[in-house]
This record gives structure tokens, C-alpha cells and sequence, in this order.
């Protein structure tokens, strides 16, 4: 219906109930009595058809509208098209939840829906499994007073949607869980649990195997180092054909029991046997002191300068920082010419610390760069063990950052020096 008309009718009514109160009032000569009386009408007529559109509005059906004309039957059709409209978008909005919810459920992984204050809204069948959580008492629940792990609280305030937690199942210390956090809607949060128990397990092996080697070989490499030194002491092997043997013998047998030291330090730090011992570290003082160390790495080094801006100290263990640091810093040395630069930096950038390590040397090729962490990698394996390398070190590195909550970034390009930054997060800094 044209509202326009609808309006242009409740007018012509008004105008004729108006016109026959004046008439009748005319007639009998009591024109007030009968406007009154036409109002009087009028007023219930529309307190009428008020009470049924209250009444229709408690339950509107489109194939039920009340039979009504003018202005009230203009009104009846357009809330009717708004609410056929909006039935309409409700059943697209289920279809869409029901979709949303038969494909979440499908995940191998669990998925659990936060609000803002961490209370559990929604949750799929693995959660169910894997968390242990219960449909009808946990919906509502605080996340964090069902999972009992001590670090969950502090990975769910910080909101660190970088930040990987692994933890036990609850309920069942065979399975292990890693935990992240995924940011959607207002402030809500999505927690994906994934059994990474076969993973875990494999990792165990290969770390109790490499553990398992390194000491069998402890023992047989001193030996041999043992013998060789003696060797090399006793006069009657000071003819020159058995020096440069002997010579090479001993550099191979310090080289190997550099590598096992350093798989037992990295297998200790990837099993968690080596936690950090928590306290001060000044780090402007370690830098100048790991400074002074490898100036005597190389006879040749580079100019190795020292840059502290900042004031901040870092919560963490002072021997692992200092270990991590000082493999950057000879890394660095190694692959800088003697006329290059090494510079250590401290320095603030925003709620974050940084430790940098920057060379101007050889650099490294992208296509490196996402595995030059890994263990034995090596961009030239060749100079590398020339130099005495393990492979170890950058490694080593990582594993003492990740125990520090700190992240390891590098950015090189060849021929343009490497940088290397250690950023560690707000929660590890002193003022």
C-alpha cells in the first residue's frame, strides 16, 4: 500500500466524522456535545486497533495480519515486511552457525571460544576430548580455573597471540597439548589445543638418543686426546713426519669434544633439564665483559665496539645469556674481515629490550635465513669447519631465547653484514 494514500484516507475520515459531528450538532443546535462525541469515537476506534496490534505484535505471522484499511492497515503491512524480512536473516545467520559449528567440530584440533574476560562461550568435540570439558557445566566457566597449569593464567592475560604453550592433558600427563590463542571479534579469543603427542614423543627419542651418544663418546675422545697429547710431549715422536699427524689428530679430537659438549648443552636445553635460574642481569655489563673475551678469539679480529642505551636489566640466567651472546659475537667475528666492524648494542624500543649483535661481513643469502638456526646447518660447511665451527651455536641461541620468553631475529643480505637481535619482552626487563 501507497503510505501516501493511507495517510490521504485516515485525513478524509478524520474530515468526515468532523463534517457529520458539525451537521449533527446543526441539527439539534448542541455542536460541542457531538465534536466531543466524534472524538470520543475516534479515540476508541484507535485504542482499538492498538490493543490488536499489541496483541498480533506478540506473535506476527505474515499470513496472519488483521484485516484492517487506511493508516492501521499501512502500518500492519510494513511491520510484517520488516519481520518476514528479518525471520529471513535469522535463518541465513542459523544456517551459517550451523555450517560454522559442523565444520569447527570436524577439527582434529580443539577450538574454544572466549569472551573477552576469558569465560568459556562454545567449544567443539576435540576440546571436549582433549581438555576434558563438559558441555552443560563448563559453558560460562573461567578457562583458566580448568586448566591447572601454573604459566596458563599468565599466557592468557598477556594475550601474546605469537606465544606457544605446551602443557600435559588434564586428566591424562601422557598427552601433550600446545596451546595458542587466536584474536577475533570484540576482544574475544579463540584457544587451539593440538595433540602434539607423537611429535613430543619423537623429539624425546631423538634428544635421549643424541644425549645417549654424546656420553658414550666422552669417554673414548678423551682417550684419545690423552694419548695424542702424550704423543706429541714424547721426544722420540718429535720426527717431523708424525708432527703434522699428530698436530691434525689433536685439532680433530678438540673439535669433537667441542661438538659433544654443545649437543649435551642443546639437549639439555630442549628437554627443559637446564630451566633458567632466574635473576639480574646487567646487560651493558655482560656485553662489555663478552667484548673484552673475544678481542683474543683472533689475532686479526675486527674492531669490536660496545653501545649500552639503555638503563633496563633482564630477568633471566645470567651464564645462558652470556653463552648465547658470546656464540653471536664469535659467529660475528669469524665472518668479518679484519679491517670490518663487530658492534654490540643494548638499547629500548618501546615496551621492548634489544640486544644486537651487527657485522659488516660476508652476510647471509635469504634462501638461508629461515633454517641457519637449525642444528649443523651451515651456509659454507667448508670454511666453516676450517674455522672451527660445530654448527651448534645459533641453535644453542635460540633455545636459550625461547627459555627467556625473548624472540631471535636476523636480517642479513651478502655483502652487507648480518644483524642479530635478541628482543626480549616487557615482562623479563627491570627498570
Amino acid at each position: 500500500m501507497n503510505p501516501r494514500a493511507g495517510w490521504l484516507e485516515e485525513f478524509w475520515r478524520i474530515v468526515l466524522l468532523v463534517v457529520g459531528a458539525l451537521f449533527a450538532g446543526w441539527l439539534t443546535g448542541n455542536t460541542t456535545v457531538w465534536l466531543l462525541l466524534a472524538l470520543t469515537l475516534y479515540t476508541l476506534r484507535n485504542l482499538y486497533n492498538l490493543q490488536r496490534l499489541n496483541r498480533w505484535l506478540g506473535e506476527p505471522k505474515v499470513d496472519d495480519i488483521p484485516i484492517h484499511f487506511g493508516l492501521w492497515g499501512d502500518i500492519y503491512s510494513r511491520i510484517s515486511r520488516v519481520n518476514a524480512r528479518q525471520q529471513e536473516r535469522e535463518r541465513r545467520l542459523n544456517r551459517l552457525v550451523d555450517e560454522y559449528v559442523a565444520s569447527t567440530s570436524a577439527l582434529p584440533d580443539g577450538t574454544v571460544a572466549l569472551d573477552a574476560q576469558g569465560r568459556i562461550r562454545w567449544f567443539n568435540d576435540a576440546a571436549r576430548r582433549l581438555l576434558g570439558l563438559v558441555t552443560a557445566k563448563d559453558i560460562g566457566q573461567p578457562l583458566q580455573n580448568l586448566l591447572r597449569h601454573p604459566d596458563f593464567p599468565a599466557f592468557l592475560r598477556q594475550r601474546d597471540y605469537g606465544q606457544i604453550l605446551e602443557t600435559s592433558a588434564p586428566g591424562d600427563s601422557s598427552r601433550r597439548l600446545e596451546l595458542r590463542l587466536v584474536p577475533y571479534g570484540d576482544g574475544q579469543m579463540l584457544l587451539l589445543a593440538q595433540d602434539i603427542t607423537a611429535r613430543f614423543q619423537q623429539d624425546r627419542v631423538r634428544r635421549d638418543f643424541v644425549a645417549n651418544v654424546s656420553h658414550e663418546l666422552r669417554t673414548p675422545l678423551t682417550v684419545i686426546s690423552g694419548f695424542v697429547e702424550n704423543l706429541q710431549a714424547d721426544e722420540r715422536c718429535m720426527d717431523e713426519r708424525l708432527a703434522r699427524p699428530l698436530e691434525l689428530m689433536a685439532q680433530q679430537a678438540s673439535r669433537m669434544r667441542q661438538i659433544v659438549e654443545d649437543l649435551l648443552l642443546l639437549a639439555r636445553l630442549e628437554a627443559g633439564q637446564t630451566p633458567p635460574s632466574l635473576g639480574t642481569v646487567d646487560v651493558g655489563e655482560m656485553l662489555n665483559m663478552i667484548a673484552d673475551e673475544c678481542r683474543a678469539v683472533r689475532t686479526d679480529a675486527p674492531q669490536i665496539t660496545c653501545e649500552v642505551g639503555s638503563n633496563r636489566k633482564v630477568r633471566g640466567d645470567v651464564k645462558q645469556l652470556h653463552s648465547a651472546v658470546s656464540n653471536l659475537v664469535v659467529n660475528a667475528i669469524h665472518h668479518t674481515p679484519a679491517d670490518g666492524h663487530v658492534t654490540l648494542r643494548w638499547s629500548d624500543q618501546g615496551d621492548t629490550s634489544v640486544i644486537e649483535v651487527v657485522d659488516d661481513g660476508e652476510g647471509i643469502a635469504a634462501e638461508h635465513l629461515p633454517r641457519i638456526t637449525e642444528r649443523f646447518y651451515r651456509v659454507d660447511s667448508g670454511r666453516s669447519r676450517e674455522r672451527g665451527g660445530t654448527g651448534l651455536g645459533l641453535a644453542i641461541v635460540k633455545h636459550v631465547m625461547r627459555l627467556h620468553h625473548a624472540g631471535l631475529e636476523i636480517v642479513s643480505h651478502p655483502g652487507e653484514g648480518s644483524r642479530f637481535l635478541c628482543r626480549f619482552p616487557r615482562s623479563h626487563l627491570i627498570d
